[in-house]
């Protein structure tokens, strides 16, 4: 092999791409990641546009899955108590707060909706687990199908079913049926408060061109919950 002559060769050094050449080098591969810009990192970039103008990206929500900081050793953390709280602003000022402690954020929804409010941490007990859910699947290796099937390459996915299964019962069918939902029918189910179910929702759209009512935002809501932490 030459000097120029290269395995794979990634265009565009955002995060997806360098992850991408990180496991890739690990694999013993020789990459190439190529970039226009002179800073790497994409949308997980915090840069300057002059004096006082420090910004981050535009989807600075998101976070690396917890196995790949694992596996490229990158020493990230976000401790819940520093994330800041997701705010929904109220044109009368009564603006809703969803803060990372539960009890803060029920006391907030509690002046919407007092069911609402009670139904708080149920729902973060079943989005917990419908995240750790995700992470399982983004973290399983498909079997190539229909051709070169292997029993050693079903195996994974036949893993993947036993911890949707130990989910429960109700909460397995939750993930199933979320799944193809919109992210209206979604809230639909835990909550009663139109501000309450519009804050939540909005997580079901966000980065997307679809709307709340679009099939599959529910999916795209569990995913985007399990991507922020």
């Amino acid at each position: 092999m030459t000097q120029n002559q290269y395995d794979y060769i990634i265009i565009g050094a955002g995060h997806n791409g360098l992850v991408a050449a990180a496991y890739l080098a690990k694999q013993g591969k020789k990459v190439l990641v190529l970039e226009r810009r002179d800073i790497v990192g994409g949308q997980v970039v915090t840069e300057s546009f002059g004096d006082g103008f420090t910004v981050d990206s535009l989807h600075a929500g998101g976070t690396l899955r917890p196995d790949i900081i694992k596996d490229l050793k990158l020493g990230l953390d976000t401790p819940t108590a520093t994330r800041p709280p997701f705010i929904s602003l109220q044109a009368d000022g009564n603006h809703l707060v969803l803060d990372s402690d539960p009890a803060k954020a029920a006391e907030s929804i509690n002046r919407f909706s007092e069911a609402d409010a009670a139904n708080w941490k149920p729902f973060l007990d079943f989005m917990d687990k419908a995240s750790r859910f995700m992470h399982l699947a983004n973290e399983t290796i498909m079997p190539r199908l229909p051709k070169n099937f292997s029993l050693a390459e079903g195996y994974g996915l036949a893993e993947l079913g036993l911890d949707l299964r130990l989910l429960g019962g109700k909460d397995m069918m939750r993930v199933i049926r979320g799944i193809p939902m919109t992210a209206e029918e979604f809230v639909d189910e835990w909550f009663e408060s139109d501000v309450v179910k519009a804050a939540v929702a909005s997580l079901g759209i966000h980065g997307i061109t679809l709307g709340p009512m679009g099939a599959g935002t529910g999916y795209t809501l569990m995913h985007n919950w399990a991507n922020r932490g």
